[in-house]
């Protein structure tokens, strides 16, 4: 996001208890973010992996980080090459998956936009990049 603000990204996870004797996690990837006015606003979500459950995922050292189950949910997306988008890229890309939506007949749920970051090698070229922009919309 072009901000001059700082914002918290990361935070080391580690579990606790009998469970998972202290089991580190890697990065994940997606990196999921929704678009906020300002930086303090902005969430920034991991995907992890189907191996863990509330109950057995590592907890973040950070009391700020939260871990919450996101439901099921059905998202309209367009992906692209390239470095981490602007936010005029960010706005190109919702307003087109929004003009295609309304030819559709499709209803956006929220206001919200969702951008998505896969942590290619820093050697990747960013032709090979890939990053998303999606809304969430009704599935029915």
């Amino acid at each position: 996001f072009d901000s001059e603000e700082k914002m918290q990204m990361t935070a080391p996870v580690r579990s606790v208890g009998e469970i998972s004797n202290n089991e580190k996690m890697q990065m994940t990837a997606p990196v999921r973010s929704v678009a906020a006015a300002t930086a303090k606003e902005t969430k920034i979500s991991f995907v992890i992996g189907s191996k863990y459950n509330l109950k057995t995922v590592p907890k973040p050292k950070d009391k700020s980080v939260k871990i919450v189950k996101v439901d099921e949910h059905t998202m309209a997306a367009v992906t692209f090459a390239g470095p981490p988008p602007s936010d005029d890229r960010i706005t190109k890309e919702r307003d087109l998956i929004l003009q295609t939506l309304e030819k559709e007949g499709i209803r956006a749920k929220s206001k919200e936009t969702m951008v998505y970051g896969y942590h290619d090698p820093v050697v990747t070229p960013n032709f090979l990049r890939r990053n998303e922009v999606a809304v969430m919309v009704d599935g029915k």
